[in-house]
């Protein structure tokens, strides 16, 4: 999916926003505080349903005005074409599909999926398994069918059984979620586990473009331990039953999954620098990129905020060059356009931002 046209009103510091769109890439060029990462944040929140700068939606919301409104003409691979909205008051969130009104952020998503690379995505590899769960299920998510179904059984499963152990119900009540919380794990572990190893075939040849002859692999993290039991969660379940009572919540399972990267074998702290980290995390998104691609058939939608200010001149022209191989739309920012080649590029536009007012550089 791509966006043709987009249109924005009310959100953050931004005036009437109307652009047409490239399908390869659209350069955000202006100082700071011109507007240049609430165009990409308008575009997230299209795709996410939430934003990745502020947790309040009313934050959004323009001074004096209701409401924002984003609206995204959206092509696909067939060059079919819908339009994509949102509007947000301090209350609630309105979203429409081909002009019809949806209360599903799960369809929203697929309309507009977005991806993100901005200053704090080294959280991926700093942060706990959270932020890496959230990376595979994306992926998953928009992979095909059967995810989201297990998903939601799982959860609905895990808090049901959390319940049960706060309220020191009885043993029967218990092993009923544990069946159903056994059953809904036998569905989505594997699904993960799949999506590690194609995203460690995807990420080997970008990091080599990247970062060199480095030997990257994806080390998957199920959750629970092999041993004793092998694969039979519902053992492990039972065998750490009084201790999940007296913590009051289920401490082992696919909720706790996680993966790690690793340089042959060797953690990353050993084995890359500081900066070549950022880098790898960097290459995981451009994969996730291309897992998508590949899965889906068509492209998504690449968000890139203050990226060639992040790395050196040498480090900058590896990633513009691996950019521009991807089968993908990227809107990314930058102080000034020179900062990233946009010659590399077939189809270009390069908008200019001052004040929070948006015009294209012909």
């Amino acid at each position: 999916m791509r966006v043709a046209s987009l249109d924005i009103a009310g959100f953050r510091n931004l005036r009437q926003v109307s652009l047409n769109c490239a399908s390869g890439l659209n350069l955000l060029i202006g100082p700071n505080a011109s507007g240049k990462t609430s165009v990409l944040e308008a575009l997230y929140v299209l795709g996410r349903g939430r934003s990745f700068r502020a947790h309040q939606p009313r934050d959004l919301i323009q001074t004096g005005a209701a409401a924002f409104r984003v609206v995204a003409m959206m092509t696909d691979g067939d060059g079919r074409r819908a339009p994509v909205g949102i509007e947000r008051d301090a209350r609630e969130l309105i979203a429409r599909i081909g002009g019809s009104p949806t209360r599903s952020l799960a369809e929203l998503a697929r309309q507009a999926p977005v991806l993100l690379l901005n200053p704090d995505s080294h959280r991926l590899l700093e942060d706990g398994p959270k932020q890496r769960r959230r990376f595979m299920d994306w992926g998953l998510f928009h992979g095909g069918p059967g995810f989201l179904d297990a998903w939601r059984r799982y959860d609905v499963a895990l808090r049901h059984r959390n319940a049960a152990l706060r309220t020191q119900a009885t043993d029967r009540v218990v092993d009923a979620w544990d069946g159903e919380l056994a059953a809904a794990a036998a569905l989505l572990d594997p699904l993960r586990e799949s999506f590690c190893k194609a995203l460690g075939g995807v990420l080997r040849p970008l990091a080599e473009a990247t970062l060199g002859k480095v030997a990257v692999e994806i080390d998957y993290r199920r959750g629970w331990p092999l041993e004793p039991f092998k694969h039979d969660f519902a053992s492990w379940l039972r065998a750490g039953r009084a201790q999940d009572r007296q913590q009051g919540y289920t401490r082992l399972g696919p909720h706790r999954a996680d993966f790690v990267p690793r340089i042959g074998g060797r953690p990353l702290a050993e084995a890359l620098s500081r900066g070549q980290q950022k880098l790898l995390v960097i290459v995981l998104v451009l994969a996730q990129a291309e897992l998508y691609r590949r899965q889906a058939g068509d492209a998504c939608i690449l968000l890139i905020d203050d990226l060639p200010a992040e790395l050196d001149p040498n480090n900058r022209a590896r990633v513009t060059r691996t950019l521009a191989g991807l089968d993908a739309q990227l809107f990314v920012t930058a102080i000034e356009p020179g900062l990233l080649d946009t010659a590399a590029w077939r189809v270009a536009r390069t908008f200019r931002l001052t004040r929070g007012e948006v015009c294209e550089v012909i």
